[in-house]
């Protein structure tokens, strides 16, 4: 009921087109209806009469006919296509949309190739049904009901053929159908495994060359892909089944009517005229059900990947703004923890910060160091509440976040990722991507701040320079001097640097971290895995195993914390 009504209601702003078209495939039925029985006035009058003007006259009828048929046949196609189209182009903005709403934790919970499915396959079977059903589910039943009262009409005692058929046929598909919807569901879940392959494949491509395991994923691809045929072969098996059958019950209930009218011809009942109207009414009636049978199929797997639409439209956000909400303005950059603890999978998993409570006043320069697994992305990941705290409370300026709107959160936040994340376009567009408004010179004096005007000025177009996907034509390094700039540019009031010089020379972080400080113009936090980056930091944080174990100056803490001191004599007195 769920998803009737979530389709009816995307129906809805096209409900001019989602009327047309079925008025005019009735239109289009009707005079398929008149077609049998003013071709058995034909034979039946004028051949049988050797009259050439009434069979002029009913030719002509029959092709007026046809041509107004044709006509609306050709409407309503164009009418369900407009309704059918748009819904899954409104489809695919609104899944996409939700997509891009939903947290971290949500999207960790689905596969990335199931969403690539729900987009392109999914959505594309719904249109498909929805084209169908605006067409061929009006048509069905009018054909359907409108032959066999035709047919009626003719004879009755041949009616009765008619209604012998149609009950074991209708029994039969829906028993096959019924039998081949499991391998529906199966199929889009390996249609998921196939595209989570391919996407992971592709964007793992270096790693898959540089051990030499093309072969392994080639047989991993492979197997996963005779799953999927496998799985179809044995879903269209039952389906093709259906065809043989509704063709066995045309012809042999043609060869009965034959027989039997062929007797009543004779015996003078009937005449040869009715005989061929009543055929054709019969394969009207059967085709009908072949043509439903088609689209309880179709239904049956666009069940399945309705399911999988509302799964998404349908996924619980996170976060969502409360009605008291605020815009937060001028925001100074003063953060607070207070008593945070965090774990992952909804807040019932293991925690991975444990009773976190620090304070960092404007404009401060925050280290943050840590063994691997301590807890440090997860730390700063709370700010913009990519994650929420399982306990505890987080506040700028002394306003809890989550009394802030998502959208103010952000945009006061700047966040550069140490796996840079470059798009397809232009240097400048991945610079400029969250604050478009930008000047030229905006874009230059955050590319120099970031040290990424060096490379960028070697470019034959420079900051109109053309980047790959994901930025295959750059370095590791100029990848993450660009994230730096584009967080920059939103002239954040905290930013938050998650370990995003990590694939940058010694000389090159040095020139980062000395536009960073003539840049000073918010609250700082640097994850890193470099204690020399953390002498000259204002504070730094130290965790261990998601303990805050030191949070000083980085003088005080190498005199008193064991922590500190065991990473600082681990690095810079091995180095001397």
């Amino acid at each position: 009921m769920k998803k009737i009504k979530m389709l009816l209601n995307y129906l809805k702003k096209y409900k001019l087109y989602a009327f047309l078209a079925p008025v005019l495939i009735i239109l289009e039925v009707i005079m398929e209806l008149f077609l049998p029985n003013i071709m058995s006035n034909i034979i039946n009058i004028g051949v049988a009469n050797q009259d050439k003007n009434y069979v002029i006259l009913n030719v002509a009828i029959m092709v007026g006919l046809t041509v107004i048929g044709v006509a609306g046949g050709l409407g309503s196609s164009y009418f369900a296509a407009k309704a059918s189209e748009n819904i899954a182009a409104d489809l695919r903005k609104d899944v996409f949309s939700k997509i891009t709403r939903l947290s971290f934790l949500n999207l960790e919970k689905i596969k990335p190739g199931h969403l690539l499915t729900v987009l392109t396959d999914d959505i594309s079977m719904v249109g498909h049904l929805i084209m169908m059903a605006l067409r061929i589910l009006i048509r069905v039943p009018v054909i359907f009901f409108g032959s066999i009262i035709m047919a009626f009409f003719i004879d009755v005692k041949l009616s009765m053929i008619i209604l012998i058929f149609i009950p074991i046929v209708f029994v039969l598909v829906l028993f096959i159908l019924k039998k081949a919807f499991p391998y529906f569901t199966k199929m889009q879940e390996c249609v998921d495994d196939v595209n989570s392959i391919v996407r992971e494949n592709v964007s793992g491509i270096r790693v898959v060359k540089s051990f030499t395991t093309e072969d392994k994923e080639i047989n991993k691809f492979d197997h996963t892909n005779k799953k999927l045929l496998n799985t179809t072969l044995k879903g269209i098996k039952l389906i093709t089944i259906s065809m043989p059958i509704m063709m066995f019950s045309i012809n042999l209930s043609t060869v009965l009517i034959l027989w039997i009218g062929g007797n009543s011809v004779i015996s003078g009942n009937l005449l040869v005229g009715d005989i061929f109207a009543f055929s054709q009414y019969t394969s009207n009636i059967l085709m009908s059900i072949m043509m439903a049978s088609m689209v309880i199929m179709l239904a049956s797997r666009s069940v399945v990947s309705t399911e999988r639409i509302v799964e998404v439209l349908g996924a619980d956000e996170d976060f969502k703004d409360n009605k008291d909400s605020i815009n937060q303005e001028n925001v100074k950059g003063k953060i607070e923890f207070k008593n945070v603890s965090f774990s992952y999978e909804g807040g019932t998993g293991d925690e991975v910060l444990k009773d976190i409570s620090f304070v960092i006043n404007p404009n401060e320069r925050i280290a943050i160091v840590g063994a691997i697994g301590s807890g440090k992305s997860t730390l700063v990941s709370l700010l913009p509440r990519f994650y929420d705290v399982s306990s505890g409370e987080i506040l700028i300026d002394d306003v809890p976040i989550k009394n802030i709107k998502l959208s103010s959160l952000r945009k006061n936040i700047g966040f550069a990722f140490q796996q840079a994340f470059i798009f397809s376009k232009t240097i400048k567009d991945n610079i400029n991507y969250g604050n478009t408004e930008s000047s030229d010179e905006d874009v230059e004096l955050a590319a120099n701040i970031s040290a990424a005007s060096e490379f960028i000025e070697s470019k034959e177009d420079k900051y109109d320079y053309v980047l790959e996907q994901r930025g295959a034509n750059l370095s590791g390094g100029q990848k993450q001097r660009i994230a730096i700039a584009r967080s920059i540019l939103i002239n954040p009031s905290i930013l938050i640097l998650d370990d995003s010089t990590s694939a940058v020379d010694v000389k090159t972080a040095k020139q980062i971290k000395k536009g960073l400080e003539d840049y000073k113009k918010c609250t700082t936090l640097i994850i890193t895995s470099r204690i020399s980056e953390a002498l000259d930091a204002d504070k730094v944080i130290v965790l261990d195993d998601g303990k805050l174990v030191g949070f000083d100056t980085p003088s005080n803490l190498l005199k008193e914390n064991k922590y500190y001191q065991d990473i600082y004599n681990s690095q810079l007195k091995e180095e001397a």
